[in-house]
């Protein structure tokens, strides 16, 4: 419940981030009153189908090919879906723009979970740093300034959103901003508070351990608190809304008068010197034809180029869709850091040919398969085969007890 919660609370996050684009900028030619771009931000809330569909695509989906395939049905989907809201605008210019911007954002999307992925498959090839506070800080830090994760700094764009739709006379853009900016930092305060209390809640699992029912209630009333605030304190602003003061810069530049007489006056320029290199070079005769070699020349060094740029791209898109895929598991799951903790046995992952592996190796590659289908987490080092099929909540099936009797045989037996 909470990572389904923490899911839906990014998915708003980039819905409104995005939403609010398009009647920004509509509003700089808006007229008074602007009756057409009324509802244009409702319209722009569709958004939260791309960007939900975008992010589980890039979850479930282990290859880059399986992905772009996927975001190609949500782009069409999008498309439908956003010619079906702008129904009402058609008619007017207004109806291409709304539905060539809901196209654009939900490609900016799809690229932007692409070098997500990428950054992830990255940062685990390198190298870890070795104060674990240092590694957990540097990791907030990426997220924190992505588009997936809430931060209550990004209310300062909704803040900026309201003072420009202000000083233009957009009535509409106002209220849209406020309304991002409430249900944003409601969002915001939910997810701060989910992912504090699990961080809170693995602390006091090795110190404390306080009943982890004491910790949600005490988190829960927090929460309820600082949302009984952030009402009161919204709520002025929603009953002034009728009475806000307007004005719009763009007549009070028209407003103002220059005496153009004085800075219209036109000179007569002093006329130009004759340059002698000119006269000299009329005196020259016509220039001689580059020689036949020159531009052979030439043509080898396009092609030496222009191969090297063909071969560059064709190596980065290879690695690319061999990185995309290095983010992934076996069974699909995205690969997440993990905390480094005494128990964990880290090995290091070394490219074996399959056809190369012995009988052995390969029962051994297969039972850790097995087991990793049904537990996450690294076994110990001091756990037995039957303590991590236990702990895994598999050691009774029948399945297992095959596979198990295989492994032993092939971990005992002597190879010849």
């Amino acid at each position: 419940m909470r990572k389904t919660i923490l899911r839906t609370t990014e998915w708003i996050h980039a819905t409104l981030i995005l939403a609010i684009v398009l009647p920004a900028l509509y509003c700089l030619g808006a007229k008074q009153p602007d009756l057409i771009g009324r509802h244009l931000y409702s319209k722009c809330l569709i958004l939260f189908f791309p960007a939900a569909a975008t992010d589980i695509a890039a979850r479930r989906c282990r290859g880059l090919s399986a992905y772009l395939s996927v975001c190609a049905a949500i782009l069409a989907a999008t498309a439908a879906l956003g010619w079906y809201v702008g129904t009402p605008l058609r008619g007017s210019a207004l109806f291409w723009l709304y539905f060539w911007t809901m196209i654009g954002e939900t490609i900016f999307m799809i690229l932007y979970h692409i070098s997500e992925r990428l950054t992830q498959a990255r940062l685990k090839e390198d190298e870890a740093p070795k104060d674990a506070q240092a590694a957990d800080e540097s990791h907030r830090h990426i997220r924190y300034d992505s588009l997936s994760t809430p931060s209550f700094a990004v209310l300062l764009y909704f803040t900026a959103v309201y003072f420009f739709a202000v000083n233009l006379y957009n009535p509409a853009v106002c209220n849209a901003a406020l309304f991002s900016a409430a249900v944003y930092t409601v969002i915001a305060m939910l997810h701060r508070y989910i992912t504090e209390t699990e961080e809170y809640l693995a602390f006091n699992k090795r110190t404390c351990n306080i009943p982890s029912r004491r910790i949600y209630a005490i988190g829960t009333g927090m929460l309820a608190l600082f949302l009984l605030l952030f009402a009161i304190a919204i709520l002025p602003s929603i009953l002034t809304a009728s009475v806000r003061h307007y004005r719009d810069i763009r007549e009070s530049n028209a407003r103002i008068q220059f005496d153009y007489e004085e800075f219209m006056k036109e000179y007569q320029p002093d006329p130009a010197p004759i340059d002698p290199a000119l006269i000299m070079g009329d005196q020259q005769a016509a220039p001689l034809e580059p020689p036949e070699w020159l531009g052979t020349l030439f043509d080898i060094m396009t092609v030496i180029v222009l191969t090297a740029a063909a071969a560059l791209l064709i190596k980065t898109v290879y690695d690319t869709f061999r990185t995309f895929r290095a983010a992934t598991d076996d069974n699909g799951d995205i690969v997440e850091e993990l905390e480094s903790t005494d128990e964990a046995v880290k090995i290091k992952r070394v490219r074996t040919i399959p056809h190369k592996l012995s009988e052995r190796e390969r029962i051994r590659k297969e039972y850790r398969r097995f087991i990793r289908r049904y537990r996450k987490e690294h076994p110990a080092r001091y756990e037995s085969p039957s303590e991590i099929e236990k702990a895994a909540g598999i050691y009774d099936s029948a399945e297992c007890r095959t596979i198990h009797q295989t492994y032993e045989e092939a971990r005992y037996r002597r190879e010849n």
